[in-house]
Parts: C-alpha cells; sequence; structure tokens
C-alpha cells in the first residue's frame, strides 16, 4: 500500500511519461503542482525513469509536414503558408532537415525494438499510434507502428532501449518499478534506418514466455498491441513512416541467421528520404 507521499510522487512520473517533459507535466496542470522543478526531476531520478531525449512531437510535426511536402508535390513556402498557428517547427529548421536529407546526412538519433514472443521470431509487437493526429497534414490517427522513439547520442544503448520500454511498452510497469530485464547484454542493432535527418538503431529483443502477453503492455502513446507475423504487416496500408522497412530489414535479417552468415547492421532509408532527395531545388 502506498502512503500519500508515493501516491503523489507516481502521480507525477505518470504524468511525465503521458507529456513527455517536466515543463509539460506543469503546464498540463496549470502550473499548480506542490513540488520545484528540481524535486521533480530528482523524483524521475529516483523512480529510474530515462528521461525523454529531444521534441518527438516537434519530430512527428515535421516529419508530417515532409510527408506532405513530397506526397503533395506543392511549393515549400506555399504549403508552410497553410500551416495553422498551432504548427511550431520553423521553416529554418524544416530547411535544415530537408538539407541534411538531401545529402544524405543524419544530425539525430533514435531507438526502434522489435519485440518477438517466445518461441516465435516471425511474429513481431506492433500497435497503434495514439499520439495526437494532425490531420491538416494527413497523419492517419492510430497508425501502426513497433516501438521507436529519439534518443541522444550521449546515451548508453541499454539507456535507450529502456527508455522505448517505458515509455511505449511496460508503462504501467515502470510506475510500479517492475520494468523487466530483458535488454540484452551488450545489446547490438540489426539495421540502421534514416527516417528525415534521424538515423534510428532497431534492436531485436526475444521476449521470454513471462513477457509475451499482450495483455501486460501498456503505453500512453500506443494502444491495440498485438503480434503479427512479418509477412501479414507489408501490405497494410496505415504503417507508420519507416515500419515497412524496418520489416523488410528484419526479414533479411532472419535470412541471414538461418543460413549463418555475419554481418554489419544492414543500412535502409524510409521512403520518405527517397522522396525528399527527388523534390527539385525549384520548388523549395
Amino acid at each position: 500500500m502506498l502512503n500519500q507521499e508515493q501516491k503523489f510522487n507516481r502521480f507525477l512520473v505518470a504524468e511525465y511519461l503521458k507529456y513527455g517533459s517536466v515543463d509539460e507535466a506543469f503546464k498540463q496542470n496549470d502550473y499548480s503542482l506542490p513540488i520545484s522543478y528540481a524535486n521533480y526531476q530528482r523524483i524521475l531520478d529516483q523512480w529510474g525513469i530515462i528521461k525523454a531525449a529531444g521534441a518527438n512531437s516537434k519530430l512527428n510535426e515535421a516529419i508530417d509536414f515532409l510527408y506532405h511536402l513530397a506526397e503533395k508535390e506543392v511549393p515549400f513556402e506555399a504549403l508552410y503558408k497553410k500551416m495553422p498557428v498551432s504548427f511550431r517547427t520553423s521553416a529554418v529548421t524544416l530547411y535544415r532537415i530537408l538539407s541534411y536529407v538531401k545529402e544524405g546526412l543524419t544530425r539525430r538519433v533514435g531507438t526502434g525494438l522489435i519485440l518477438s514472443p517466445f518461441g516465435n521470431q516471425r511474429n513481431i509487437l506492433i500497435a497503434k499510434d495514439i499520439s495526437r493526429p494532425r490531420l491538416e497534414l494527413g497523419k492517419p490517427y492510430g497508425a501502426i507502428t513497433i516501438p521507436m522513439g529519439f534518443s541522444r547520442k550521449r546515451d548508453s544503448r541499454e539507456d535507450a532501449i529502456l527508455r522505448i520500454l517505458q515509455q511505449e511498452v511496460f508503462t504501467n510497469l515502470a510506475l510500479a518499478k517492475k520494468v523487466p530485464k530483458i535488454i540484452p547484454l551488450a545489446p547490438k542493432p540489426f539495421m540502421f534506418l534514416d527516417i528525415a535527418d534521424v538515423r534510428v538503431e532497431i534492436f531485436e529483443i526475444r521476449l521470454p514466455q513471462k513477457w509475451s502477453s499482450t495483455r501486460i503492455y501498456s503505453s500512453y502513446k500506443l494502444q491495440n498491441y498485438k503480434f503479427v507475423d512479418i509477412d501479414n504487416l507489408t501490405p497494410l496500408k496505415s504503417l507508420r513512416i519507416g515500419v515497412a522497412e524496418v520489416v523488410a530489414g528484419y526479414t533479411k535479417y532472419l535470412e541471414f541467421k538461418q543460413r549463418k552468415l555475419s554481418f554489419n547492421p544492414l543500412q535502409y532509408k524510409s521512403s520518405l528520404n527517397y522522396h525528399l532527395a527527388e523534390i527539385p531545388e525549384e520548388s523549395l
């Protein structure tokens, strides 16, 4: 049984995982939380929470804009002027991302997880992205995704993976300080995926039988968890940007393993990057 202080601290951790930052947690609670910014940070540390890395909402916003730019083939300035007041990403930032993509460069990092249930490597965990949709940019609500998000360049790979597990797979268990210890020793990615100017490291984790039930997964960002055979994923039209490439890379990874071949991490670019690279300069 939690005492009142422990209940309040748990509430603070939940608000942080829900809104992604201490600043946003204060804002969503009308700046009335009876705790200092520094003490809030200390509670997160005591709870073992790996703090968020970067403005995920702004990255999603930028990717949505760039996807729309590539799909509609409209001039950059014309599309940018149509954005609502709530659109927070600056034109300078968007131009910078575009320039990196056109040069084949990345400047930020991310982490994605292929989680397979006990005894079946061809099934992987997917869920629906329930983060706030931007319908004016054509972002579908409930796009199918794997657990994936920002990392920091200074992160250890263990911390980068744990952040995703806490935020997108085991949130309720994170609140109870009971996230399972399933991260492989010295984890290594089997592939790199470039999405816009972010290089995402993709890791495979084979789940023990105890942790292979979708009933125990929870998140403020994802819902409707399912294990799906990789052969049944790529025909789906509602995949989040980059997921089809992850599935292709994972399929090749399994083939190499079956043939007992040694190889360096596979390298893929999202279809978005290919489309953006083809946009003529006069449209920018």
